[in-house]
C-alpha cells in the first residue's frame, strides 16, 4: 500500500512539473514597460523670471529627452531651467525605453504657466480626469490647447468643480471618497473642507455662491461656509421627488439653483429642476428628464444638458441637448460617448460649448468635444483622458 501511495506520489509531482514547466514556457511574464513622468516647482511665486525645477519620476527608461517649450531642451534627469518671460509653456519628456513592448508610455506633456503682474483675466476650462485622478485646466486662448494639470491625485470619481473667483479658491467633490476638497487656483493648498455621510449618495454637484458652497446629496441640497465650517441640510426633498440631484448650478439674475435629477434611482423620478435659495418654488422644468449634467446660459436664456433616451419624452436618445431656460424648444446638438457624459460647460467670449465623451468608464479613451453654441462646427478639442466635471471661468491666474 505505501508502495502505491509512494508511486502515486512521483507521478502527480512529475506531472504538476511537467505542467508547471510549460506553463512557464508558453506564458513568460511580460517585459516591465517604460513610463514617462514627472512634477516641478517654480520659484518666485510663479512670477517670471524664475527657475522651473523638473523632478523625474518616470519608470524603467535608458535616457531622457526633455523640451522645455522655450526652444531649449536637455538630457539630464532632473533639470532646472530659468525662464526670463511669463507665458504658458508646454513642457514634454520623451524616454528612451528599456524593453520595446507596445504598453510603454514614452512622453508626458504638462503646461507651465508662469505669471506676470500686468497679465490680465483670461477664460480657464476646469475639468476632472478621472483616468489620471486629478484635476487639469486649459487657459482658452484661442491658441491649441497647453494642459496643466494640479499636483495632487487620487481622486476617482470628481462630479462636481466650482471656482470662487473672488478668493481664488477652487472646490471640488470625491464622490467616491465622500469628501469636498478646496485649493487654491493653481492646485496648491489642497485642503478637505468637507467629510459627507457615506450611507448616502454623493456629493455630486458644487456651486460657490456669495459666501457658501452649495453641494447636491442624496434627498438633499446641502450648504456650508466657504471653509468648509458649518455643514448643514439647506433644501431638504424629505425623500420626496427629486431624491438623486446630480450636477447642480446657480443662476445669479433669479439667485436659483437648477439642477438634473438622476431618473435611475426613482421610476419617473428624474427631471430639471430650479428651487429658490431658500427652498421655496421648486419646480420640474422638463418632467421625467434623465441627465448627468448641466450648463446654464443666462444671457441668452438658455440650458446645454448632457441626457439620456427616456421612451415617451422629448428625448430619444441619448445626446447633448439645448433648450431654453424654461426648458421649452428641446433640440439634439451633440452626441455623447458610450459612456455617461457628466460635464458639460461653454465660454462666451468664444461662442464655444464644451463637453465630455468617455468610451470606458475610467480609462483615458476618452475627449472633450468642441463646438459652436449651436452644436455646429464641432471638433475634438482634448484626447486621451477621461474626463468628468467641467467649468469654465474668466479668473487671473
Amino acid at each position: 500500500m505505501k508502495k502505491k501511495l509512494f508511486k502515486a506520489w512521483l507521478i502527480t509531482g512529475a506531472l504538476i512539473f511537467l505542467f508547471t514547466s510549460c506553463n512557464k514556457k508558453e506564458n513568460p511574464l511580460p517585459l516591465a514597460s517604460t513610463v514617462a513622468d514627472f512634477t516641478y516647482t517654480v520659484s518666485n511665486n510663479g512670477y517670471a523670471p524664475c527657475a522651473v525645477t523638473f523632478t523625474n519620476k518616470s519608470i524603467l527608461s535608458a535616457g531622457y529627452l526633455w523640451d522645455f517649450g522655450n526652444g531649449k531642451t536637455s538630457t539630464e534627469t532632473n533639470p532646472v531651467i530659468t525662464y526670463d518671460s511669463a507665458g504658458i509653456y508646454n513642457i514634454t519628456l520623451t524616454c528612451t525605453p528599456e524593453n520595446d513592448v507596445y504598453y510603454n508610455v514614452l512622453t508626458k506633456s504638462l503646461g507651465v504657466v508662469l505669471k506676470s503682474p500686468e497679465a490680465p483675466a483670461v477664460n480657464v476650462l476646469y475639468f476632472a480626469d478621472r483616468a489620471a485622478g486629478k484635476l487639469k485646466f486649459v487657459v482658452l486662448d484661442g491658441n491649441p490647447p497647453v494642459v496643466q494639470e494640479f499636483p495632487d491625485g487620487g481622486f476617482s470619481q470628481m462630479y462636481g468643480i466650482a471656482v470662487d473667483t473672488v478668493n481664488r479658491k477652487v472646490y471640488f467633490t470625491d464622490y467616491s471618497g465622500g469628501a469636498i476638497y478646496r485649493t487654491n487656483i493653481d492646485g496648491s493648498g489642497l485642503t478637505k473642507i468637507i467629510t459627507t455621510d457615506l450611507s448616502l449618495d454623493g456629493p455630486y454637484g458644487i456651486v460657490v455662491v456669495g459666501s457658501k458652497i452649495y453641494w447636491a446629496m442624496q434627498n438633499a441640497i446641502w450648504a456650508a461656509n466657504l471653509d468648509g465650517s458649518n455643514p448643514a441640510i439647506d433644501i431638504d426633498f424629505g425623500g420626496n421627488i427629486p431624491k438623486q440631484p446630480i450636477d447642480l448650478k446657480f443662476d445669479p439674475a433669479g439667485q436659483k439653483l437648477y439642477f438634473v435629477n438622476d431618473r435611475y434611482t426613482v421610476t419617473n423620478g428624474g427631471g430639471l429642476w430650479s428651487v429658490n435659495l431658500d427652498g421655496s418654488g421648486l419646480t420640474n422644468i422638463i418632467p421625467d428628464l434623465d441627465a448627468g449634467a448641466l450648463d446654464l446660459d443666462i444671457p441668452n436664456s438658455k440650458m446645454y444638458i448632457a441626457a439620456f433616451a427616456v421612451a415617451g419624452t422629448a428625448i430619444t436618445a441619448d445626446g447633448i441637448y439645448m433648450s431654453n431656460i424654461n426648458g421649452s424648444g428641446i433640440q439634439q446638438i451633440g452626441n455623447p460617448g458610450a459612456k455617461a457624459t457628466w460635464g458639460i460647460a461653454h465660454n462666451h467670449v468664444s461662442g464655444k460649448l464644451y463637453w465630455g465623451s468617455r468610451a470606458s468608464a475610467s480609462a483615458a479613451d476618452g475627449k472633450i468635444i468642441q463646438g459652436n453654441l449651436d452644436g455646429g462646427s464641432q471638433s475634438d478639442f482634448l484626447t486621451q483622458i477621461n474626463p468628468y466635471a467641467l467649468t469654465i471661468v474668466k479668473i487671473k491666474l
